[in-house]
């Protein structure tokens, strides 16, 4: 044994400043992620609104400019120098809602700031506040990262000869001489020095036919674009999708007049869950108002754009969900509804479960529905949509990114079989809908075929046969001609496949052989009755 290393020994855990400078690459999955963490520095800031700027349709400048109180240079001072990265002044001494308006603080690393990094290599900041003894004060900064030596950090760590160091992940820098103006009070941050790959992505996604015809009024762009999106958001490429994706992520009240994600009148508004999901939703929405706050962006003043059901005649319904108890020695609250109908949810970005921390989403709509145990596989996944609001809780199991969540957190686990519980009888419930709707058509199919039909013996016979369906034992043939009753009986009792539609078509064919033997008036009149009974049937059954 190494005499220089005792037996025993305990200390605190320490974290590499390699490992901390991994930040500065960006943690986010999307644009509007990135931009989404911008978004919540303002709204714990107490900001009115937030306007955030791509320089549309150049994409060669990045702005986001909030209208709170301003960032004091103290403050920025800890951010970038004193505490450093990952320091986080919001929540000291059990702070947990904002004083002005009274919000759910969401900032709890200090590192939302960096979110700008993602998508350019150095951006400036502009803060203009009144201090401790009321007097107006501004400052401008510039923060330059160098994320391109960070490649070189693997090297570093192969080093043998490197015990530990420093990593340096940019330089920042000052200017508090300008003078404050009331008219910019609040926190700016902005950046010419966007990445190259970020402009091109958004370019290319902006053709002439979106130029043209691009409303930057909320309502019209919805008709225009994301309405008639047939199945994914994804249709209509990269800047539309960041202003959808970016809309529902943001804590903000739902669009329309109403109050309400849902066409009421589609529902039964006497069911007990469907009260309690829309008291949930008038609670929330009402909430969001009092909070008084707004995102622009590019001139678009955002709202979520949710409307259930995505089509008619879809059967919906409304669930209910809610548990409020201790795990883990902690507080699990939440409420949510789960809303379903027969037929898949469109655009595809809304099939799933949508979990909001502190009114903002969480890595958007899963539709693995928390890994979902059961029927994630069939096709009633898709029929499916919901938000699961936490009001305390759960912030343990959010990953550093604040897009997904450590599963084997307690707070994550509860949630996630409470969930699954739920569907178990949202799915349940929707298959009987379903089923019974299906019966129905079918039942209506089976009509218009045998009234076709019927029609067409008549037709091919001068009305001396019409066409019956009879339970004549499973002795009988599958398909009986009386000529002198002037019958063509289909035997409902014999199955000679599996599947009941298979088994329609098989009778059905049948009965056309029959009746074109019975009715044509020569061999060639023959061929051309079967065919196009064949024909017809197919149409109507496949």
């Amino acid at each position: 044994m190494n005499m220089n290393i005792p037996e025993t020994d305990q200390g605190a855990i320490k974290v590499s400043e390699v490992s901390i400078a991994q930040l500065s690459r960006g943690l986010y999955r999307s644009t509007a992620a990135a931009f989404k963490e911008l978004v919540s520095n303002a709204w714990d800031a107490d900001a009115a609104s937030v306007r955030i700027d791509t320089n549309y349709p150049d994409f060669n400048f990045i702005s986001c400019v909030d209208n709170g109180p301003g960032m004091t240079l103290e403050q920025f001072l800890n951010y970038f120098n004193k505490q450093g990265i990952g320091y986080c002044f919001k929540r000291k001494g059990n702070k947990n809602i904002t004083d002005k308006y009274e919000r759910p603080i969401i900032g709890r690393l200090g590192i939302g700031m960096l979110a700008i990094g993602q998508l350019c290599h150095s951006f400036e900041i502009e803060s203009h506040y009144i201090n401790q003894q009321g007097k107006g004060e501004a400052y401008k900064a510039e923060i330059i990262l160098l994320d391109e030596s960070i490649p070189l950090l693997d090297e570093k760590l192969s080093d043998k000869n490197v015990e530990k160091e420093e990593i340096e992940v940019g330089k920042w820098r000052y200017d508090s001489k300008i003078p404050y103006d009331e008219s910019k009070q609040g926190f700016r941050i902005y950046s010419a020095d966007v990445r190259d790959t970020f402009t091109q992505e958004m370019k290319a996604s902006i053709d002439s036919n979106i130029k043209a015809s691009l409303a930057f009024d909320f309502s019209t762009l919805h008709k225009r674009f994301y309405d008639e999106t047939k199945k994914s958001i994804r249709e209509r490429m990269s800047y539309l999708e960041n202003v959808w994706e970016l809309s529902i992520l943001c804590p903000l009240p739902y669009y329309e007049k109403k109050d309400y994600p849902f066409f009421l009148d589609s529902f039964n508004t006497s069911d007990e869950e469907f009260k309690d999901a829309l008291k949930l939703i008038e609670d929330y929405q009402s909430r969001f108002r009092i909070y008084n706050f707004r995102v622009i962006f590019d001139g678009i003043d955002l709202k979520r754009h949710i409307q259930f059901p995505t089509e008619y005649d879809t059967t919906p319904r409304i669930f209910y969900t809610h548990n409020d108890e201790i795990v883990a020695g902690r507080q699990l609250k939440y409420s949510g509804y789960i809303f379903a109908q027969t037929n898949a949810i469109t655009p595809l970005e809304l099939n799933g479960l949508q979990i909001r921390l502190r009114g903002v989403g969480i890595g958007g709509y899963d539709s693995t529905f928390l890994k979902y145990y059961k029927q994630i596989e069939t096709i009633r996944s898709r029929w499916v949509s919901g938000e699961i609001f936490v009001e305390v809780g759960l912030e343990s199991a959010l990953n550093i990114d604040r897009d997904s969540f450590n599963e084997h957190d307690e707070h994550f686990k509860k949630l996630q079989s409470e969930l699954h519980e739920k569907l178990d009888k949202v799915f349940n419930i929707m298959e009987s809908i379903a089923k019974v709707k299906r019966d129905v058509k079918r039942e209506s199919k089976d009509r218009t075929i045998h009234e076709n039909l019927e029609s067409i013996i008549k037709e091919n016979s001068d009305g001396r046969f019409e066409l019956l369906e009879r339970e004549l034992g499973r002795g009988a043939p599958l398909v009986s001609v009386n000529r002198e009753q002037g019958e063509i009986i289909l035997n409902t009792s014999l199955s000679p496949l599996k599947k009941k539609k298979a088994n329609m078509i098989i009778r059905h064919i049948a009965s056309a052989y029959y009746i074109a033997k019975s009715t044509a008036k020569n061999s060639e009149d023959e061929f051309d009755i079967f065919y196009r009974l064949v024909k017809d049937i197919l149409a109507e059954l496949v």
